[in-house]
């Protein structure tokens, strides 16, 4: 894609278009080529892949804190009950 390409995407002045696209370039997310006048961008899909597998770590605990959470309320809405039915009897 080349850079105007990628502005019109986003609703961003054009400085702060290419100053996000230097810096994910300089992280190694991109290459450009200029072709004339024009720069056309490439995604490094390897690299992205890498990002992509760092960010599902974040995922799977997080999924596992939100089952151990639930749990966790469940447990304590039946210690509440239960404790409320013993109160009554």
């Amino acid at each position: 894609m080349t850079a105007g390409e990628i502005d019109k995407r986003f609703g961003h002045a054009w400085p702060t278009t290419t100053r996000h696209l230097r810096v994910l370039e300089e992280a190694g997310l991109l290459t450009h080529e200029k072709v004339g006048r024009t720069c056309v961008y490439r995604l490094e899909r390897e690299r992205l892949e890498i990002v992509k597998e760092w960010l599902d770590w974040f995922e799977r605990p997080a999924e596992e804190i939100v089952k151990s959470k639930r749990e966790v309320e469940a447990q304590q809405v039946s210690q509440r009950a239960r404790a409320l039915a013993a109160r009554r009897s």
